[in-house]
């Protein structure tokens, strides 16, 4: 990971793509969730964008890791709860797109089961009752679509803390260097 991009420190630059494509993947997926008429048209553009967001997310994460190397041990200290904060939009960012991925997935999967499963006899008489047509059960959507509202709010809600003590910790410091 270059610790600079055109002799920018590589972190501020980074960081964008999180805190730009994370909430954007999560207003569009919520977008999905309230009109059902453009999940089969949006929803490959969400994914895309929520997984480039949580690389992004990796990707700033390394650079400021980078850039934590470079500093002194009492620096380091001072932005230990930014590094924390970080760490842990990491791990949502990518939670949220494993989400996304699954909710887009898991019923295509389901309902090619079922088709292929249509062709041949059934086997069990009371299972019917348990799923849709799709060969989903009935409660999966419901479950992935909290779950993705879940993932969203936290992706969004961990970006913006993280981002905001980072940017705040910059800040600061160039206010009180200017003293």
């Amino acid at each position: 990971m270059p610790e600079t991009i055109f002799g920018v420190p590589a972190h501020p630059l980074m960081v964008h793509a999180p805190v730009v494509l994370l909430p954007l993947a999560a207003v569009g997926a919520l977008l999905l969730l309230v009109r059902r008429s453009w999940y089969d048209r949006y929803k490959w553009a969400v994914v895309v964008i929520a997984g480039i967001g949580a690389l992004g997310g990796i990707l700033a994460a390394a650079s400021g890791e980078s850039l934590e190397s470079a500093l002194s041990a009492e620096d380091r200290q001072l932005i230990e709860s930014h590094t924390e904060m970080g760490d842990t939009a990491r791990l949502m960012g990518i939670v949220f797109f494993v989400v996304v991925l699954a909710w887009v997935l898991v019923p295509i999967f389901l309902e090619r089961r079922a088709a292929s499963s249509a062709s041949s006899p059934s086997t069990s008489v009371g299972s019917a009752a348990a799923t849709r047509s799709s060969g989903a059960p009935t409660w999966l959507r419901p479950v992935l679509a909290v779950l993705v509202v879940l993932t969203a709010v936290g992706a969004v809600w961990t970006v913006t803390d993280a981002g905001h003590s980072g940017a705040k910790r910059v800040w600061e410091e160039d206010s009180s260097g200017g003293d």
